[in-house]
């Protein structure tokens, strides 16, 4: 472990490999065969070798199935390879077993984050421009997008106004959020609308709270006169 902490990741799976040819095969420690393939797979991991990685948390889960380090390892290994719902599915179930762990639930709430993110509609690709352009840049591309999608230019059947208008919806929630400097910066963290507008709201919650709280303190009290 002492050369895993001092970032000797190779010199690590070396020496766990080591570890492991000695007690493999002894089912009587199984916690610690459990221990030594999370301390590999977490190795591993950083040095990027994922498939072995996520072979290390197999075993690790196999010997010891409540191994919570190499749910964890494995949690991030699924990251790495892009695949988040997988990563989500382990989460919530291990959430069940480590019922108010933090680490736990901080691991779920990532999966949660990553597979909502994944999702959310590329508003800049919707417009055609960079992750850089500038607010007039993009309040321009909205305009000629919206020309070409507007819902009244596709009118000729059902199904291309329902998808024009889509498209046209699309459009304004880019707008709205690409153009404000806050929202702009929430989505560009990997937020979708949903959770970029509850932080504005709590944002706006925030900020009205402290006016109030401001005021009275200024005026000497909210009923004599100091916020009405």
């Amino acid at each position: 472990k002492q050369s895993a902490n001092s970032r000797a990741f190779e010199t690590a799976d070396v020496e766990y490999s080591s570890a492991l040819s000695l007690v493999a095969d002894d089912n009587q420690r199984a916690p610690l065969v459990a221990s030594l393939h999370a301390e590999r797979a977490a190795a591993r991991l950083r040095l990027k070798n994922y498939d072995e990685a996520l072979k290390d948390c197999a075993l690790a889960i196999y010997a010891q199935d409540d191994c919570k380090s190499a749910w964890l390892t494995k949690a991030q290994v699924l990251h790495a390879l892009g695949r988040h719902e997988e990563a989500l599915h382990d989460m919530s179930a291990l959430a069940q077993t480590f019922q108010n762990d933090t680490q736990v639930a901080h691991a779920q709430q990532r999966a949660s984050f990553e597979v909502r993110r994944t999702k959310r509609p590329d508003y800049y690709a919707l417009l055609g421009v960079s992750s850089i352009a500038s607010g007039v840049e993009i309040k321009h591309a909205y305009k000629q997008q919206a020309l070409v999608w507007h819902p009244d230019k596709h009118s000729d059947s059902e199904e291309h106004r329902s998808q024009a208008e889509a498209r046209f919806k699309l459009l304004g929630e880019a707008l709205e959020i690409l153009g404000d400097e806050f929202q702009r910066k929430l989505y560009n963290e990997g937020y979708d609308k949903e959770a970029i507008q509850e932080r504005v709201q709590a944002a706006n919650r925030s900020a009205s709270n402290f006016d109030r709280d401001g005021c009275c303190n200024r005026g000497g009290g909210c009923g004599g006169g100091g916020c009405g």
